[in-house]
């Protein structure tokens, strides 16, 4: 039997939430959805008298309806409702309201006096709001545009709770104010929210236990004024170094790297609800992606991440896609025009770096110097590296090849395809295959292993 407490979340069976699963995308007709119901109270499971059926248990749940600027409680049986997985242990902003926690924390008597000092001197005048507040602000309904019928994604927010001020507190019952079953004290805190449905103040009283606490940004970590940091480092174009979403290990590296972190450029603040957040372009995706102000960004100016570009212009004099001396292991950010004539950026790791020879005959008769060596005739693949020199030196695993080193021009040789072998990051890391001669732009990033591994 499923045990129902004070402050659980649940839903109405009909609900598309079910346990853990709240991430579902609701369709059709979204207004059928049913609220995020909290729990106020839970009476003892009752059975019918003349038949001995199980009624379950009846409970006393509360939501918020933001088109009426409402608090509604109703009474629902157990046996209507699923209950929902759900945890804020990872929410560095919202916490549980835990006073019996604080007090043993301080070694204080769990004592009626002690509880109302703690919330006198430590919770007056602090931000609330209904557990439910999640789960309501990131529920999503998609419907298909007129236009191209692609899906659009939006906002349902017709069950979102307000964020209420903490003004005072009582207890449900002054004769009886812990709780016989829990010994926890039966208090309710008295709150203030502005009500947009009648452009006023409201108040109410709510027991603690339905709440999340909701910690200010100025006092997520002690000395840092994380808003103004982000304000000033986003002024001055500066660049941001990310924790990565969904993190991937590159495909072929026997170490198995994992790609934890990424390059971000801001774009603009934004207060979402609770809490502030940043929007940024990802360099790895190479999309616009969104993240909480709840930690000190690593900041970095251009220059500490971004090292020579090519084709440009330095003292006169021009340096092509070619001059570009590709490092193993190294990473660089490319500018890439497919066969189909798609233009696309993306982040790369140098794996290999090959030469594809298309007649291998015409090959040895345009390069003399390579005449001690007596290729195979399927032999069309060989490995290069680049010397100081600005030629190429090329070789085979077995290091057949003898006089091998090559001018510069094989780069322009219509027989040759230069090809990068790489992890490519737009791709989770799969190991991709670009040629040089498509490549449109190239520019270093350094230290790229310590920046993206």
């Amino acid at each position: 039997m499923n045990e129902f407490k004070r402050g659980n979340l649940i839903v109405f069976k009909i609900h598309p939430f079910i346990g853990e699963h709240t991430n579902i995308k609701i369709s059709a007709f979204p207004e059928y959805t049913s609220p995020i119901l909290i729990i106020k109270e839970v009476k003892e499971k009752s059975f019918e008298k003349e038949t001995g059926r199980d009624n379950g248990q009846q409970l006393n749940c509360i939501y918020y309806n933001s088109r009426d600027g409402k608090f509604t409680e109703k009474w629902i049986s157990s046996q209507f409702i699923n209950q929902i997985s759900f945890s804020v242990k990872d929410n560095k902003i919202l916490s549980e309201l835990d006073f019996k926690t604080e007090l043993e924390k301080s070694e204080k008597e769990l004592i009626s006096k002690n509880y109302e000092n703690l919330i006198r001197n430590s919770y007056l005048n602090k931000k609330v709001v209904l557990k439910s507040v999640d789960l309501e602000l990131f529920k999503n309904k998609i419907n298909r545009t007129k236009e191209n019928g692609e899906l659009l994604e939006t906002n349902h927010l017709e069950f979102l709770p307000p964020i209420m001020t903490i003004i005072g507190f009582k207890y449900s019952d002054e004769k009886h104010k812990y709780c016989e079953k829990s010994g926890l004290p039966l208090i309710e805190l008295k709150c203030k929210w502005y009500n947009s449905s009648t452009k006023t103040f409201s108040e109410s009283f709510f027991h603690y236990d339905i709440l999340y606490s909701i910690t200010e940004i100025q006092n997520l970590i002690d000395k840092k004024d994380l808003l103004t940091d982000a304000v000033n480092s986003m002024e001055e174009n500066a660049f941001f170094i990310l924790p990565l979403e969904k993190q991937f290990i590159l495909e072929g590296d026997s170490s198995e790297k994992k790609v934890t972190t990424t390059i971000g450029q801001s774009d603009s603040l934004i207060f979402k609800h609770y809490f502030y957040q940043m929007n940024y372009f990802n360099f790895i995706t190479q999309k616009k992606s969104t993240i909480p102000i709840d930690f000190p960004f690593d900041t970095k100016k251009e220059i500490e991440i971004f090292g020579k570009r090519f084709p440009s212009y330095i003292n006169k004099y021009k340096f092509e896609i070619s001059d570009c001396k590709f490092a193993i292991d190294n990473y660089y950010h490319i500018i890439y025009k497919d066969v189909f004539l798609n233009v696309t950026k993306r982040i790369v790791k140098i794996k290999d770096l090959f030469i594809h020879i298309k007649n291998i005959d015409k090959f040895k008769e345009d390069y003399k110097e390579l005449d001690s060596w007596k290729p195979e005739k399927y032999i069309n693949f060989v490995n290069f590296k680049y010397l100081d020199s600005g030629k190429i030196f090329i070789n085979l695993e077995d290091d057949t090849i003898l006089n091998n080193t090559l001018p510069k021009k094989v780069f322009n040789d219509e027989n040759l395809e230069i090809m990068l072998n790489t992890n490519c990051l737009l791709r989770g890391g799969k190991i991709r295959n670009f040629k040089l001669k498509q490549v449109l732009e190239i520019r270093e990033i350094i230290n790229g292993v310590d920046i993206f591994e």
